[in-house]
């Protein structure tokens, strides 16, 4: 009775200890989505500020791809990458990729977009009926 008693607690421990594992790594990944949500935004915001904007980019007559850019984030295991593309005379469809995280098994991506439009100096502001859209991977 004494070595059952024994077996039950032991399968009791490891049971404890296995979801304390499983929850410890679904907050990992919860926290690598947010890092990468907030790197996201900020290159987003980065990238419409008008002291930021190319004019080169608003005076192209081609559309498309006219840029991508690459920033540089704090963490060295993030990488954000911006690009922005033509898709009317003042109408710019701006894309930031982000992805936080090293190992191959934990990592979290997020790409977000931001439809910009140009007033009329020429100027990048968020369209009033899109803040941001997050793309699915």
């Amino acid at each position: 009775m004494t070595l059952g008693a024994i077996a039950v607690i032991g399968a009791l421990i490891v049971g404890v200890l296995f979801s304390a594992l499983l929850e410890r790594r679904a907050a990992m990944e919860q926290l690598l989505r947010a890092r990468a949500l907030d790197a996201a935004e900020l290159a987003l915001a980065a990238t419409i500020v008008p002291s930021a904007w190319d004019s080169s980019w608003s005076v192209t007559p081609a559309r498309g791809i006219v840029a991508t850019r690459a920033y540089a984030l704090p963490a060295p295991d993030a990488i954000d990458s911006v690009r922005i593309a033509k898709l009317a005379p003042r109408l710019f469809l701006v894309i930031a990729d982000a992805r936080v995280g090293l190992s191959p098994l934990a990592f979290a991506r997020r790409r977000l977009s931001l439809i910009v439009v140009l007033d009329s100096a020429q100027r990048p502001a968020p369209a009033p009926s899109h803040a941001w859209l997050e793309l699915p991977r």
